[in-house]
């Protein structure tokens, strides 16, 4: 569909009365299109721009955690699990793998995170809709897989910039990355955000967690970590930059729990505006390949899985410099 024409400022979100706070509920209309949400900002004619712009010397990075990492689960998730199967008497594998879609690196859909209160998803999706049938359709990850996500996305290396600058933090804990945390960086790195943009910022949670023993994986999951503040000030921020999605390498985006007073991110970002939130994303070669380059944008693409009524999703996901 053709982009909106302008953008409501911050201050006239809700767009209807009687919708959830900050939601922008029919900005990109009622077609089809509209279930794509932000992700309607990645049109053939940004990403062939993106393509020219960004890929420079052709370096790939895959941006995927190990579907089996994650142990023990997250949030009282269920665990990978894998059955190898011998075909005998052929000499022959195949293998049946059961695991949480959300269980590591995920895009969360649009039918993940309710407004708590007023129990509606994006464009006002009841969760009676959802479970009207065992597998409906509505809000789900497929209507994204037609064209899946391209474009430039933008890294914002947290976890770099609090070395450089001697800021101590345990990446288990409820540790903030501010909207000034990252103008700052992106001033140092030399990033200029664009509408569209696919934002990442990097905690240093994945490393952290890579670097842990048995006993300090038990600790994280007891669902503490570092992430984006939560807040007025970061949701009109957000807003602002016109992000196509947003992801980070912590389980949630945002820091948890979440600082007293302010509501969490994701009813927001999901349910109000449509903007698909990334997890858990292995990000520490792409910071690797960064810094060699002193160049913290890149070409971006993601290939979800496709099935009907997904509910989070690997992002299949590799970056190109």
């Amino acid at each position: 569909m053709p982009l909106p024409t302008s953008i409501p400022s911050f201050d006239e979100l809700p767009l209807q009365k009687g919708d959830p706070i900050h939601s922008a509920w029919g900005l990109w209309g009622t077609g089809p299109e509209s279930a794509l949400g932000s992700l309607n900002y990645l049109t053939d004619e940004l990403v062939l721009k993106t393509m020219k712009e960004e890929v420079r010397t052709g370096e790939r990075v895959g941006l995927n955690l190990p579907l089996d990492l994650v142990n023990p689960p997250l949030l009282g998730r269920v665990g990978f699990e894998q059955k190898v199967i011998d075909k005998h008497p052929r000499v022959i594998n195949d293998d049946v793998i059961t695991f949480n879609t959300q269980g590591s690196s995920q895009w969360d859909s649009l039918r993940h995170f309710a407004y708590q209160g007023d129990k509606k998803f994006y464009n006002g999706t009841t969760q009676e809709q959802i479970h009207a049938s065992p597998r409906t359709e509505i809000n789900s990850l497929q209507s994204w897989t037609t064209r899946n996500l391209a474009g430039r996305g933008v890294l914002i290396d947290y976890a770099r910039y609090a070395k450089l600058h001697g800021i101590s933090y345990e990446a288990f804990s409820a540790h903030p990355i501010t909207v000034e945390d990252i103008e700052a960086i992106a001033s140092e790195q030399g990033v200029k955000f664009a509408v569209g943009d696919v934002l990442f910022v990097r905690t240093g949670y994945v490393a952290s967690y890579k670097a842990a023993d048995q006993t300090r994986r038990e600790l994280a999951a007891q669902g503490r970590w570092v992430g984006v503040r939560q807040g007025q000030a970061t949701l009109e921020w957000l807003w602002k930059k016109q992000f196509a999605a947003l992801a980070s390498d912590c389980p949630g985006f945002e820091m948890i729990p979440h600082a007293e007073g302010e509501g969490m991110l994701h009813p927001v970002v999901l349910s109000g505006w449509g903007t698909p939130l990334g997890e858990l994303f292995d990000l520490e070669a792409l910071a690797v390949l960064a810094e060699k380059h002193n160049r913290w944008s890149f070409f971006f693409t993601s290939s979800p899985l496709n099935y009907t009524g997904a509910v989070a999703s690997p992002p299949n996901a590799t970056a190109i410099m």
